[in-house]
């Protein structure tokens, strides 16, 4: 169902309702009941479709109540001519609504019949309206524009919930089959898919061929409380989630539980890394994640090949590694470099600090601590000793005087460009590998570490 016909349609109505004032006007009336017509057609269905009664629950009923409320703000909107969307297909939501009808399993047949029963609600409503105004010519011309227009709304719906039920219905059948999990295997090796049963569920995945992909790669951090969480339903609870953020109108989507994490390979229209990376963020993923977890997100940059996906994983992973609850969506681009550099140091890099950064990274003598952190105030302020001062709230012979004793004790100029560098990056590596740096190697002073402490 493309979205040109959807604009197509809500052109054609707004046209028709420019001519029939009347008729306008008692559908722009319907604003702010859009409670009291859940409510009607709501009733009518728990009556007339045993399908919906085992399905029916607090979720499901506010999901019910929002779609109702959805789908009024459309209908009120094209009189006026403020339903068209230029970036989004208008009836985006139907499909939306239809997704998670088919995760629940709700039956089309039960779906669809809502819809009959909201076209009757409306119907009603609108005749009930029109019989209080205008005169009977201006009434039945009215009725008969608005009754046209019921039938083709819920017309057009009804086409747009089937499909999406059925392509979401495929989705989960697919992803239950191995033919499913080993074409996730075989992408992130870089293989393409060259038998009919691949090719079939790329197909229906909205994996095409050519189009820019990307992975990413999404993992639970602990409670906060301490306590130990469920893996499995918080990974669950991920990859729901991640398939509601991620619209098949706008993004191909292959997603898998794999080991303690949820992997994710997607492709879209434009730059397809960026493109992940601003619908999470936009959704507020990392925070929706549910079950009192958190999630962080690692993504990797745009690739045009498949051959490219290991790489792209392996962007992700590694991006995954520089989250935090401060920035739980990090893009590969988004990290630092000297930050990527310094916190992926191996052990040779660390034999290489001098004995000196022992006096600086000592967590238990305040002198250290207010040495090193007047280091870094001071390259945060572009080597002004006033401004330095003035943040650290310490007259300016003081910060002199530190800086003094950090070149005595290190041998290093704080005040030279090659001396500071130096400082702060030991400093960052002793802070990202404490555990390998303070516990797990003695250095031997060098000669310029033999200085006067």
């Amino acid at each position: 169902m493309s979205r040109s016909r959807g604009d197509a349609l809500i052109r054609q109505w707004h046209e028709h309702f420019k001519k029939d004032p009347l008729a306008s006007k008692v559908v722009t009336g319907l604003r702010g009941r859009s409670r009291e017509i859940w409510q009607h057609t709501f009733q009518l269905l728990q009556q007339e479709s045993p399908e919906y009664r085992n399905s029916i629950d607090e979720d499901f009923t506010d999901e019910s109540r929002a779609h109702c409320g959805e789908l009024l703000k459309t209908i009120v909107s094209i009189p006026g001519g403020c339903a068209e969307k230029r970036d989004a297909d208008p009836f985006d939501f139907v499909r939306a609504h239809a997704e998670w009808r088919a995760r629940r399993q709700v039956p089309l047949i039960a779906s669809l019949h809502a819809y009959r029963l909201a076209h009757r609600t409306y119907s009603e409503i609108s005749q009930e309206e029109l019989s209080e105004h205008g005169r009977p010519e201006d009434v039945v011309r009215s009725l008969t524009m608005l009754s046209n227009f019921w039938i083709q709304l819920f017309d057009h719906v009804g086409a747009v919930l089937a499909e999406g039920h059925a392509v979401e219905e495929g989705l989960i059948v697919a992803q239950g089959t191995r033919s499913y999990v080993a074409l996730i295997d075989d992408l992130l090796r870089g293989t393409l898919p060259i038998d009919s049963e691949a090719q079939r569920l790329c197909k229906l995945c909205g994996i095409r061929p050519g189009a820019p992909l990307a992975v990413a790669v999404a993992k639970p951090y602990q409670a906060e409380d301490g306590k130990i969480i469920d893996l499995e339903v918080a990974l669950r609870s991920f990859v729901r989630l991640i398939e509601q953020v991620l619209s098949p109108t706008a993004f191909g989507r292959l997603i898998d539980i794999r080991g303690n994490e949820v992997t994710t390979i997607a492709c879209s229209d434009g730059d397809a890394g960026q493109e992940l990376a601003k619908a999470l963020r936009r959704s507020g993923f990392a925070k929706r994640a549910g079950n009192g977890h958190s999630a962080r997100v690692g993504i990797s940059l745009c690739v045009k090949e498949i051959a490219l996906l290991p790489q792209a994983l392996d962007e992700a992973r590694m991006a995954l590694e520089f989250t935090s609850t401060a920035k739980p969506v990090i893009q590969f681009c988004d990290i630092d470099l000297s930050e990527f550099l310094i916190r992926r140091a191996d052990s040779a890099v660390m034999r290489l600090i001098p004995g000196w950064a022992r006096r600086f990274a000592s967590c238990n003598d305040v002198q250290s601590q207010e040495l090193a952190r007047t280091i870094r105030v001071f390259a945060d302020c572009g080597l002004n000793v006033k401004q330095t001062a003035q943040k650290l709230d310490l007259h300016t012979n003081t910060v002199y005087f530190r800086l003094n004793r950090i070149q005595k004790l290190s041998g290093l100029d704080p005040r030279a460009y090659s001396g500071l560098t130096t400082l702060l990056t030991t400093l960052q590596l002793l802070e990202n590998h404490q555990g390998i740096g303070l516990g797990a190697h003695r250095w031997l002073p060098r000669k310029a570490d033999t200085a006067d402490t």
